[in-house]
């Protein structure tokens, strides 16, 4: 497919992509080379250029890199969840119904966060993206935000261009439960610290749907906290900006 150009479309259906990932399509090494590319374009701290893009398409290194992904997830998502009253229901995913059943949105997203933690090792490519400098341990009061603040906006860049060519995927962090263990794996160096992991694959089907969020005078403040930011959402497609021109 030619890639999306509607910038508006891209931005509100770029989706976090766990069931529509097609895991037996072949993705072109070159084509997420071309989305590294677009990536390496966001703005980094210091213009340092501090990260280190390790793409992982070895079947047998994929498998090894899934186990642990499914070990986190275990432990720390599928255990939890058998407390009727665990925090990550309760507070996170939108709860329980009255009758003590999952809500719908409850439901959907563990669905989705299941099927993920069986068939990730299945992506045709796992990203993972490291940060160099600084160290988070060793740095100031900033540095945890300034190691994440150079990474995220590549990050979520590589997210938009895949999307704008037809692939997808979901920003994963299970599998840092275990990172000295993907470290040794893929010979990564004391120094890199691992940030995310990224399935990368085609999705089925390309039409995603624009979520639905809270309006922006909801989230928002102006000058002060809980003083709302006078704005009405406006429908996507009137989003041109020509109005203030």
């Amino acid at each position: 497919m030619k890639p999306l150009t509607d910038l508006n479309h891209v931005l509100t259906t770029t989706r976090s992509v766990r069931r529509r990932l097609d895991y037996d399509r072949p993705v072109p090494l070159g084509l997420v080379g071309e989305c590294l590319q677009l990536a390496l374009q966001a703005p980094t701290g210091g213009a340092a250029e501090d990260w280190r893009w390790l793409v992982v398409g070895d079947p047998e290194t994929k498998a090894a890199l899934a186990e642990l992904y499914l070990a986190a997830y275990v432990e720390y998502v599928q255990k939890p969840l058998q407390d009727a009253d665990s925090p990550i229901v309760r507070d996170r995913l939108g709860g329980r119904n009255a009758d003590g059943t999952l809500s719908t949105r409850t439901a959907r997203i563990l669905g989705g966060a299941a099927h993920l933690a069986h068939n990730i090792g299945r992506a045709p490519y796992l990203l993972i993206p490291c940060a160099t400098r600084p160290n988070p341990a060793k740095g100031g009061a900033g540095t945890n935000s300034a190691v994440y603040g150079s990474l995220y906006p590549a990050i979520w860049q590589f997210n938009l261009a895949l999307r704008a060519r037809g692939l997808g995927t979901v920003i994963t962090t299970l599998h840092l439960h275990h990172a000295a263990a993907a470290a040794a794996l893929l010979g990564i160096p004391d120094h890199a610290l691992q940030i995310t992991m990224l399935p990368v694959a085609y999705t089925q089907g390309t039409e995603f749907r624009v979520a639905a969020r809270k309006p922006v005078n909801a989230v928002a403040y102006l000058d002060r906290w809980g003083e709302p930011l006078p704005y009405d959402d406006k429908p996507v497609e009137r989003l041109t900006g020509e109005e203030y021109a």
